[in-house]
């Protein structure tokens, strides 16, 4: 269990970057406007998600290939590095409506 959490956190390394910087701008139009704009920021964060996953399908595929040799697909390591960054994202969110 330990190495796939490992296997996965280092998949999530690999894009970890450009989805703080996305969830970071989101909350700060959350606090600039408040939580009217949360349907808006959703959507684009989800939107960034198949960007985020284009590219990675498509410049860096053979990255898949050494995880599924360990035994983890895709859709096991999207599927859970996804809904870990939502997770993140709505408790982000979360605070920063009650801080504002």
């Amino acid at each position: 269990m330990v190495k796939v959490i490992r296997l996965i956190a280092t998949f999530y390394s690999s894009y970890a970057l450009a989805s703080l910087v996305i969830t970071l701008s989101c909350i700060s139009i959350v606090f600039k406007w408040g939580s009217d704009t949360f349907t808006m920021i959703f959507w684009l964060k989800i939107l960034t998600y198949g960007f985020i996953i284009y590219y990675m399908q498509y410049f860096k595929d053979d990255v898949s290939y050494y995880y599924k040799n360990l035994g983890l697909s895709k859709k096991h390591l999207w599927v859970s590095t996804i809904a870990f960054d939502i997770i993140i994202f709505l408790l982000l969110t979360v605070v920063t409506l009650k801080v504002r």
